[in-house]
């Protein structure tokens, strides 16, 4: 256990740390770690789902997994709407927790992912996400931006230019059509495979805010979310044949930090953004905690 400890869960936490202390000793700006996950979004995290799915093995059990992630989403998006009707928040506030309560942010269980699991399996990780992503762009999207105006053929457009999708598409194609990439290029996105766990931590510190103005709230949200998820996913985890690497992610996604989309769909809805911002570094703290639990009792 403190093998585990040491060796693979510090170095994660110790970047986030290093990312945090940047920010603090004002030698990188909270606006660089967007960039940074710009990098991650546009480019590392497409390449490692390139090579993953390129080289995974087809199985039945693949496809319960973006539909489990869908099932998840539809099931807090109704008790949310029903929780929010029930207690009195202020429009602002009922658009974050109905949106917070739904998004798993798996691009931060992806550097624990590769660390137990290995870059050769984040192919299972991308299609689980590919259903989250599906949701996140619509559903989560439209409760933040009520009055939006764009179709659903346009929404459709929006999620299959996401570079993970494309690189996810890209991956099935090389897979399908038995087509292996050269040794260059392997080499190339296996090296890019070992630095993104490490950018996406340096990130998520430089972008960490520990102020709690609103902690009641906050607090109620993120455990909303790690709570309702982990029940609804274990019901849909008995109800759909997933297999155990299926139920694993189920559970990462419950216990995953609210997603930084929350603040790009609050800033575009002119929402409430310090609850926004609470709410997301908040659920980084919990979730350091829970998944170092999580992976210490494996």
């Amino acid at each position: 256990m403190f093998d585990i400890a040491f060796e693979k869960l510090l170095p994660i936490f110790l970047f986030f740390v290093i990312g945090y202390v940047l920010q603090v000793m004002k030698l990188l700006k909270k606006e660089d770690a967007l960039v940074l996950l710009k990098l991650v979004f546009y480019l590392l995290s497409p390449a490692v789902i390139i090579i993953s799915v390129s080289q995974m093995k087809f199985s039945e059990n693949l496809i319960y997994y973006p539909i489990s992630a869908i099932c998840i989403h539809i099931c807090m998006f109704t008790i949310g709407k029903i929780i929010t009707s029930v207690k009195k928040f202020s429009p602002s506030e009922t658009k974050i927790f109905r949106g917070a309560t739904l998004i798993m942010n798996m691009t931060f269980i992806l550097p624990f992912f590769i660390v137990f699991f290995g870059e050769k399996n984040v192919y299972m990780l991308s299609i689980f996400d590919a259903g989250n992503l599906l949701m996140i762009t619509t559903v989560v999207y439209s409760i933040f931006v009520s009055d939006d105006k764009s179709s659903i053929k346009d929404k459709i457009i929006t999620i299959f230019k996401s570079p993970l999708v494309i690189a996810l598409i890209i991956g099935l194609g090389l897979n399908l059509l038995q087509i292996e990439l050269p040794s260059s290029i392997q080499y190339t996105i296996n090296e890019i495979a070992q630095i993104t766990g490490t950018l996406i931590m340096i990130a998520l510190g430089l972008y960490f805010t520990p102020r709690f103005s609103k902690l009641k709230l906050s607090l109620i949200i993120v455990l909303t979310k790690i709570i309702g998820i982990a029940i609804v996913g274990t019901i849909v985890g008995y109800i759909l044949p997933l297999d155990n690497m299926g139920k694993t992610m189920i559970m990462l996604g419950a216990l995953s930090p609210v997603g930084n989309n929350v603040l790009t769909f609050t800033l575009i809805g002119e929402g409430d953004l310090e609850l926004a911002t609470n709410v997301v570094s908040l659920s980084i703290i919990i979730s350091f905690i829970t998944l170092s639990i999580f992976f210490l009792l494996r």
